[in-house]
């Protein structure tokens, strides 16, 4: 099997340099549920050349209404793991390295995301301290840190840069840092009035165990960030053009909704 063969039909919308750029190109990605293993297959089929992915959590069946990895036949199995097969599946040139479990030090997870061109924020909301400790990681490893929760039938893309507003800035972290393992970002105030799906408010406001999602967010995710990332690599997208916090690129389906916004104007 060819790499060039594979990925020719890339070719005539990347140069075949700019296809060189994402076969060369590392990317980390921290969670692969609901979002982030769409992301991870997205950047596969990109023909990007190396991911890192790292999950703790088995799939169970509620997943299967949004989760790539997400199988009758992958029930109790590790995300990293079974979604390793199918990114080895989809992509065979790729270099894959896989974590079943999320380090616990900050030194072994800045080992991981080493090397990384960037990064993707896939954690549950739930633990902000760990997506803390890994955005800060990003900024001193001095690259770009992009996540997109997936509210209704839609997706809310930032971006974070080392030099600009941290991601703890724009979640309104608590000044003492002891509070973070129990803070809930508020994604509500970053949609803006009237745009915070039923759904959404109801988690937020612990009436609802879970976060409701639906498949079609979940893949509307894995195409806008994952199509955002190889254009950085590949050039198309310029430095001075990519949005970064506190404006972000939000996507809704039900509302016919495209837009770049400020969020700290909300």
């Amino acid at each position: 099997m060819d790499y060039q063969q594979v990925y020719q039909r890339n070719i005539g919308i990347f140069t075949p340099d700019q296809q060189d750029a994402l076969r060369a190109a590392k990317v980390t990605v921290a969670g692969v549920g609901g979002v982030g293993g769409i992301e991870a297959v997205t950047l596969a089929r990109f023909g990007i050349g190396e991911l890192s992915i790292m999950d703790p959590g088995l799939f169970d069946e509620p997943d299967m209404n949004r989760q790539y990895g997400a199988m009758q036949s992958t029930i109790g199995q590790n995300k990293a793991a079974a979604t390793a097969r199918i990114l080895r599946d989809v992509n065979p040139f790729m270099k894959l390295n896989v974590l079943e479990t999320a380090p616990t030090g900050r030194a072994e997870l800045e080992a991981f995301m080493r090397g990384s061109d960037l990064v993707i924020d896939a954690i549950d909301y739930v633990g902000f301290d760990y997506k803390a400790m890994f955005a800060e990681i990003a900024r001193d490893l001095g690259v770009l840190n992009l996540t997109a929760p997936i509210p209704g039938f839609g997706a809310i893309m930032m971006i974070f840069a080392p030099d600009r507003m941290t991601m703890e800035e724009f979640y309104d972290a608590p000044a003492d840092r002891a509070e973070w393992a129990k803070h809930r970002p508020p994604l509500e105030k970053l949609l803006g009035p009237g745009r915070t799906p039923r759904g959404l408010t109801e988690f937020l406001e612990g009436r609802r165990a879970y976060l409701p999602t639906v498949a079609g967010a979940a893949a509307l995710n894995g195409g806008v960030l994952a199509t955002e990332i190889a254009l950085i690599l590949t050039g198309l997208r310029k430095p001075d053009d990519v949005v970064t916090a506190p404006r972000v690129t939000y996507v809704d389906m039900l509302q016919r909704v495209y837009e770049v916004y400020d969020a700290s104007d909300i």
